[in-house]
């Protein structure tokens, strides 16, 4: 039969793990919709308030704890609720306490997701945006939240000032090594300590746990997909865009476009700024666009989930997937993580993944960059065959060779403007500049 010193000591620890825990998660209830909503809003206001929020990590335990107490007090403006020294007061204390860690920390690993991941996201029609960019965000969450939880479990300011170390009711383990101490128990003391790192242990190993993923090993059979009828259109009339007083695109008049237009032009000559205008990531009036669009990055852009998951991220099942997978050889990588693929995979999965979407309108920006010459056919052969169906296909390039292969229309950029043969070096035009 277990003594009440055992008693005791449970009741304790489960307390602890109720305020803290249920702090935590009203915390986390709280920052992660606060933090999404000012990550997706930058401007130097919210630059302020992410000062702000920064400086609150450091706030006293105790400081935390005469404000929830003059406020919980009978004279409070929040005393009919008769709050103080009870367990529910505890948890508003150290919830408030922990509220800028988890939305800053939130905040800051929504801001490290890759602008092109949220773009690829968009032109893919990803349905809960919120929910895809809590799992790009997976990781910083987890640790923020673990941040969160260890100084909830470990504070003893608030918690004594609110809960009043009520013994059978409102003491915690910490509280509880504060007393052992005042009384001389410094063996207790220790032994209390030594729990709550076993807790931190605890927490820290299940945090590690949520943070690998995990893939289904599940095996799915081939099955080649029905490829829709591709309508498209594709009109840029007077074109101007700048930044910072930089005029990047100058003009620029599209009117009658082939099914397949390259853009040639020198690195920085406003290739992939025109691209982006046309996938509608750059707002423009001046662009009239018919037909879905999607738009491969020159930096190859890699979703949460396995490789056979990225692909799936295009409204296809498992089965069409693998029949993608196998078209770019990667069909035995399909439930390795992506960020495991070296680059040249990465660009293979990328144009199989929008490829995939069926989009009427393909954007490719240097799309087959760090690519060897087997690979560059394989893709070169699979744009091709999307270009027979029907579809329309803009590729951005510096590769003249490239270009010719592909296009029957060959726009060329430089500086922001449409330029002739005549205004740029001969060396871009035959591919001597390649090396």
């Amino acid at each position: 039969m277990p003594t009440p010193c055992r008693i005791y000591s449970m009741t304790v620890i489960l307390t602890s793990l109720a305020v803290s825990g249920s702090a935590t998660i009203l915390a986390l209830l709280i920052g992660l919709p606060l933090a999404s909503w000012c990550s997706k809003h930058q401007s130097k206001s919210f630059n302020w308030l992410k000062i702000m929020i920064r400086t609150l990590y450091g706030l006293p335990p105790v400081v935390v704890g005469v404000v929830v107490y003059l406020a919980l007090s009978r004279k409070g403006p929040f005393g009919d609720l008769e709050l103080l020294f009870t367990i529910e007061g505890m948890i508003i204390a150290q919830m408030i306490l922990i509220l800028p860690l988890v939305w800053g920390l939130s905040w800051s690993a929504f801001d490290k997701i890759p602008k092109e991941v949220l773009e690829t996201h968009g032109l893919l029609g990803t349905k809960n945006m919120m929910l895809s960019r809590l799992q790009e965000a997976r990781v910083g969450i987890i640790s923020a939240v673990l941040v969160g939880f260890g100084r909830a479990v470990a504070e003893v300011g608030a918690v004594m000032i609110i809960g009043g170390n009520i013994a059978g009711k409102t003491r915690v383990m910490t509280t509880s090594i504060v007393l052992d101490t005042q009384q001389g128990n410094l063996d207790s003391a220790l032994i209390s300590g030594g729990l709550l790192l076993l807790i931190a242990l605890f927490a820290s190993g299940l945090a590690l746990k949520l943070e690998i993923e995990k893939f289904s090993s599940k095996n799915y059979s081939e099955k080649a997909p029905i490829f829709n009828k591709y309508s498209a259109n594709v009109v840029v009339k007077n074109l101007n865009w700048e930044v910072d007083n930089k005029l990047i695109l100058n003009k620029i008049n599209l009117l009658s476009l082939e099914k397949c237009s390259a853009v040639l032009g020198a690195s920085g000559s406003g290739k992939s700024s025109l691209l982006r205008h046309i996938a509608g990531l750059i707002d423009s009036n001046s662009i009239k666009v018919e037909g879905k669009i999607m738009m491969v990055h020159q930096k190859p852009v890699i979703l949460h989930g396995s490789v056979l998951q990225n692909i799936c991220h295009a409204g296809v099942g498992g089965e069409e997937a693998m029949w993608w997978l196998k078209q770019v050889n990667l069909e035995n990588l399909k439930n390795k993580s992506p960020k495991t693929l070296s680059g040249g995979e990465k660009q293979r999965l990328a144009l199989v993944r929008a490829l995939a979407s069926q989009p009427d309108i393909l954007l490719l920006d240097e799309f087959t960059a760090s690519l060897d010459g087997i690979n560059v056919e394989m893709m070169e052969r699979l744009v091709q065959d999307h270009l027979n169906r029907g579809a329309m296909v803009f590729l951005a390039t510096h590769n003249s060779l490239q270009a010719k292969r592909l296009s029957k229309q060959i726009i060329i950029l430089d500086d922001g403007k449409v330029v002739t043969e005549k205004d740029v070096p001969q060396s871009l035009l035959n591919g001597s500049w390649l090396g």
